[in-house]
């Protein structure tokens, strides 16, 4: 599956699709620094790739921007590390043409 997939937290914008091991989040895409208040599963993931120049200070003092493509092991990994929150990426992630979300356009093409 080549299609793109948009999710937007906050101020955040990352374009990604699926790939055979997981899910690919596209060089550019930004990222919350501090997004949900709440416990963060993803959190050192994400503090990771900060430290690996994945992702650095973007413009925006709120974001992080993605360096180069990075791929994660799930939708809901990728969804989490750019919202600053745990997400449910099959959810989260919207289809670029549609708006349908990654979990629907997976179940109609089943």
């Amino acid at each position: 599956m080549n299609e793109w997939f948009v999710f937007r937290p906050q101020c955040a914008q990352a374009f990604g699709r699926p790939t055979d091991g997981g899910f690919m989040v596209r060089a550019g895409s930004t990222a919350m620094v501090n997004g949900s208040p709440r416990v963060k599963r993803d959190r050192p993931l994400r503090d990771k790739l900060v430290r690996e120049g994945v992702l650095v200070p973007d413009a925006h003092p709120d974001l992080y921007r993605f360096t180069r493509d990075y791929e994660f092991t799930s939708a809901s990994a990728a969804a989490g590390v750019v919202k600053d929150g745990n997400s449910s990426g099959p959810q989260q992630w919207l289809h670029q043409a549609t708006k349908a979300s990654q979990q629907d356009v997976l179940r109609a093409k089943s």
